[in-house]
Formats: structure tokens, C-alpha cells, sequence
């Protein structure tokens, strides 16, 4: 990959240009290097790498890009309550990092995957089976109606 500037790597780590600047000159941020058009920075696995210093806080910049996936699934309790009921409740769960949504039907267009752990006990609910829809990937959920 080629080296990137000091803005884009500034946006990469989430952290000001001018805090790039100061780690720079500090000789923190590794493999840094200064050209005719200003400073070019490499990037490792797709990020800049910066040095850990000696002493202070530790920094606050991302290390790596983490999105968590979309989590859907299925509430067997609430279909098993809607069986004797004349208003269906919503059964379908969408969870997209801390956000919740009830639906009862979901579309996506995208990359996704169906999970089978049937040892799971903590993970979304308890649930044994799940889809788990990439991070990028648009959906549309619709109530009951």
C-alpha cells in the first residue's frame, strides 16, 4: 500500500492533524518520512502504527477499525405468546450494535451469514441460530401491519 498524508492518516486514527504533527516530531509514528510535498505516513494492515510512548496517558487513537455485524433473530417465546393472541407482537429481532428493533419481516441486499452455536448462552439473547449481516449492509425492517 502506499503511504498516505498526514490528513488522511489523521482521519484514519481519529485524532487531529495537529496531534499527528506532534507524534511525528516526536518520532513516534513509525516509518514516517518527509517529501517535496510534506510528510508521508505508511500504513500497517491498513492503519498507521504509532509507538507507544514512555510516559503520560495512554492514547486515545484507534488501533484498527472494528464495525461490529447486524445480528438477526428469531424470539421462539414471543411466537409461542402470539399463538393464542388476536394482535401479533413482532418476533423478529434486529441488532445493530446497541440498538434494538422488533419487526416482522426484514431485506437486505448484501453480504450475510446464517449461525448455528447451540452452545450459546450469552451471545444475542441466548439465541441458537442467527443471521449476522455485514456492517455496510443497507436494511429495511417493516412492523406488523
Amino acid at each position: 500500500m502506499e503511504p498516505v498524508s498526514i490528513a488522511e492518516a489523521s482521519r484514519l486514527l481519529d485524532i487531529s492533524r495537529q496531534r499527528l504533527q506532534q507524534l511525528i516530531w516526536a518520532k513516534r509514528v513509525k516509518g514516517a518520512y518527509k517529501t517535496e510535498k510534506g510528510w508521508q505516513i505508511p500504513l500497517y494492515r491498513e492503519m498507521p502504527r504509532i509507538i507507544r510512548g514512555k510516559r503520560g496517558k495512554k492514547g486515545t487513537w484507534r488501533v484498527q477499525r472494528r464495525e461490529k455485524p447486524t445480528i438477526i433473530h428469531v424470539n421462539k417465546q414471543k411466537i409461542s405468546a402470539n399463538h393464542n393472541k388476536d394482535i401479533k407482537e413482532p418476533v423478529i429481532i434486529v441488532r445493530k450494535g446497541s440498538q434494538v428493533t422488533y419487526c416482522s419481516e426484514v431485506s437486505f441486499v448484501g453480504h450475510c451469514k446464517i449461525v448455528y452455536q447451540p452452545d450459546n448462552e450469552k451471545l444475542h439473547a441466548g439465541a441458537k441460530v442467527w443471521i449476522e449481516v455485514d456492517a455496510g449492509t443497507e436494511i429495511d425492517m417493516k412492523a406488523v401491519g
